[in-house]
């Protein structure tokens, strides 16, 4: 685990770019320790007390100050990558459930289409018995409401 980790350091540094990054991040924390000191200075002079030492006037101080501030941005830098990470990752997601709705309609789309086409032929041999057979059916339901029986009306209970 722990050799992972510092191999994975040592790659980071010989990588150039990635180097002059970290080298990027460390000067803006000692650019940050240092206006932090200035204001804790100024502050001290405007109450009165400007030869009273701050604590970073100590050279390890300092050093672990800067140290904090490297690893505060380098925290902050690691937050925004996954935030980021994070939020590619859930765009590809919706991107491909949308591909995958698409996929769907038009495969229904394609089914409704050919179920239609099959029924076709169907819909047209219908429509033709229907014009060819409309006088012969008409005249055979008339004679069959004459010369049927009588049927008795359906028995209904009363209901109150």
């Amino acid at each position: 685990m722990a050799f992972d980790i510092v191999s994975r350091s040592w790659k980071i540094l010989e990588n150039e770019l990635t180097r002059k990054r970290c080298l990027e991040v460390y000067e803006e924390a000692k650019g940050r320790t240092d206006q932090m000191i200035a204001e804790k200075r100024k502050k001290l002079k405007k109450e009165g007390r400007p030869t009273e030492p701050i604590p970073e006037d100590d050279p390890t101080k300092y050093k672990h100050a800067i140290y904090v501030m490297v690893m505060k941005l380098f925290a902050d830098m690691e937050r925004r990558r996954q935030k980021l990470d994070q939020r590619d990752q859930e765009e590809r997601k919706r991107k491909r459930e949308t591909e995958i709705e698409e996929e769907e309609r038009i495969k229904a789309d394609r089914e409704w289409q050919q179920n239609f086409e099959e029924s076709r032929q169907s819909r047209v041999n219908s429509w033709h018995d229907f014009q060819s057979g409309a006088g012969k059916s008409k005249k055979a339901k008339k004679q069959k409401h004459m010369t049927g029986m009588m049927v008795p009306p359906k028995f209904k209970p009363e209901s109150r």
